[in-house]
Order: C-alpha cells, then sequence, then structure tokens
C-alpha cells in the first residue's frame, strides 16, 4: 500500500509545486518508487515543474470513468510517474466526497512507495479532507506576513475539521459543530472548545486532545533569502502550540534561487538536472527530514 504525503499552502505563490515536485524527484532518485499527483482541482499547473507541456489524460478522466488510474498515469522527462490535474473545467474544483474517497482508496492502492498529492491553496473541504487524510502532512510557506497569516489559518480550519468529524456524532454538539464550520472567530483555540464541551459532556475532551496531540505537520520555509528569515519557524511554532495545541516539525528550508522560476520557463526539472547545487542539496536535506521526522 502506497504512503500518502499531502502538500498544502495556505497561499499561492509559495513554491508548494516547485517543492512537490522537486522532493518527488528526490525521493525517486534515492531509490523510492514515487507517484506524483497534481491535486490542485482548481488551478492545475504542476505538469510544467515536470517538464510536460500538457498534461493530457489526467484525475479528471478517472474520475468520470473514462480512463482506468493505471491509464493516467504517465512517464515525464522529471523522471518521476505523474498525474495530471484538470484546471480548466467547470466544475473540477467541487468533485464529491464519494470521488474524493475514490480518489484516496485507488491512490493508495497503487504499487509505489509514496504518493505526493499537490494540493490546491486555501482552505476548501476537499483540500482540506486531502490533507487530513495524508500519512504525511508538509505545509509549504514564506516569511512573508501574508503567507504566516494563512499558514495558520490553513492549520486552525485543518485540526478543527478533524475535531469536528469526531463530535457530529453525538447530536448534542451540533451547536459547537455549526461553530466550527464558521469563518468567524468562535473559538480561538483548542481550550476554547473544551471549554464549551465541559457544560454538555467531558468524555469526549480526551479525544480532542489526542486529535491535537497526534496532528503532526512538517513546514517548510521556501525562496528563503537572509538567515534571519528563520526566525519565522519558532514564532509559528510557539503560536500553533499555543492555540491550536500542536507541535510543529521544522523540516528545512530552500534558499531563493532566480534559476527555479527560469526552469519552469523551459520546461526543465530542477532538482535532475542539478541546476543549484544548494537548492538541491537542501531538497535533499528535506528529503531525509520528511522521512525521519513525519
Amino acid at each position: 500500500m502506497a504512503e500518502i504525503i499531502s502538500v498544502a499552502s495556505g497561499k499561492g505563490g509559495v513554491g508548494k509545486s516547485f517543492f512537490s515536485s522537486n522532493i518527488a524527484m528526490a525521493l525517486s532518485s534515492a531509490g523510492s518508487r514515487v507517484l506524483l499527483v497534481d491535486a490542485d482541482l482548481g488551478g492545475a499547473n504542476l505538469h510544467d515543474f515536470v517538464g510536460i507541456r500538457v498534461p493530457g489524460v489526467g484525475l479528471y478522466d478517472f474520475l468520470k470513468e473514462k480512463a482506468p488510474i493505471d491509464k493516467v498515469i504517465q512517464n515525464t522527462p522529471a523522471q518521476v510517474d505523474f498525474i495530471g490535474g484538470s484546471g480548466d473545467i467547470l466544475g473540477m474544483a467541487h468533485i464529491t466526497n464519494y470521488e474524493k474517497l475514490k480518489v484516496l482508496n485507488k491512490l493508495k492502492a497503487l504499487d509505489y512507495d509514496h504518493v505526493i498529492l499537490d494540493l490546491g491553496a486555501g482552505t476548501s473541504y476537499n483540500m482540506i479532507d486531502f490533507f487530513n487524510s495524508a500519512d504525511r502532512k508538509v505545509m509549504l510557506m514564506n516569511s512573508e506576513p501574508t503567507s504566516l497569516e494563512n499558514s495558520y489559518g490553513f492549520l486552525k480550519v485543518a485540526l478543527y475539521r478533524k475535531i469536528e468529524q469526531l463530535l457530529r456524532k453525538d447530536y448534542r454538539f451540533a451547536d459547537i459543530c455549526k461553530k466550527l464550520r464558521s469563518k468567524s472567530m468562535n473559538y480561538p483555540s483548542v481550550s476554547s472548545i473544551k471549554d464549551s464541551m465541559r457544560s454538555i459532556d467531558v468524555k469526549l475532551i480526551p479525544k480532542v486532545e489526542e486529535i491535537a496531540v497526534s496532528y503532526k505537520v512538517g513546514i517548510v520555509l521556501n525562496m528563503l533569502k537572509t538567515k534571519k528569515e528563520l526566525n519565522v519557524f519558532y514564532g509559528f511554532e510557539n503560536v500553533a502550540k499555543k492555540y491550536l495545541s500542536i507541535d510543529i516539525e521544522k523540516l528545512g528550508f530552500i534558499p531563493y534561487d532566480i534559476r527555479v522560476s527560469e526552469s519552469v520557463k523551459k520546461l526543465k526539472p530542477f532538482y535532475i538536472n542539478n541546476l543549484s547545487r544548494d537548492v538541491c542539496l537542501c531538497i535533499d536535506d528535506l528529503r531525509k527530514q520528511l522521512l525521519a521526522k513525519l
């Protein structure tokens, strides 16, 4: 059974697809059987990072039963197997829960060591559920304030989604679940959720605590320009622990390099062409940290 690695970000433009594609190449180069999947259902572009100009068949063809899963897998110049997305099809971003489970179950059953899901940015239910269902969860961000804010927001929504899925099994917690689904600041912390639960029934509180304790996410800081930016890790880690009661795993960073955008324009996969030794060494270190810490 394949291991699912989900890669997400709170906002677009932080280098999520670059990381997903290059960590896939690094894992493959180290001897793992890897499948890279463009799961950005509303804006697929991962094919550019693996050297494919047009994605061709992809998830849409599988979901609409036009082709079995093994027939939408492509070989790539990046030397990793690939399933493309379908960002130009109306409604593709709004798949049903059945279709979501169909994708996950089929991917897990494939003969690979790792299946990497490059998810779309934002907090739609589909992206959150794909993220939460993974065996290893990775979040990309940079040091910009908007990236930090959106990354925290993503983690909060993802964690609250798991808590809500637990509590909704008991009708007595219906009001709490409604508030958890709201975009307002009804519950600024996990502690505030537990406080509301105490007036109803305390028996589920340990299970909520268990969800938080076991919720492990690896953070990668991308496009680093100065060492000072590494302080972002520690501030983010402290806030996540204080309000969400979760422990963040700091996986590492990728330095800013102009050759990244140039490689995409030329459809030249970055890692296997060793376009920057420093960047590739960081990706190798991230591969090791990803497998060791998550």
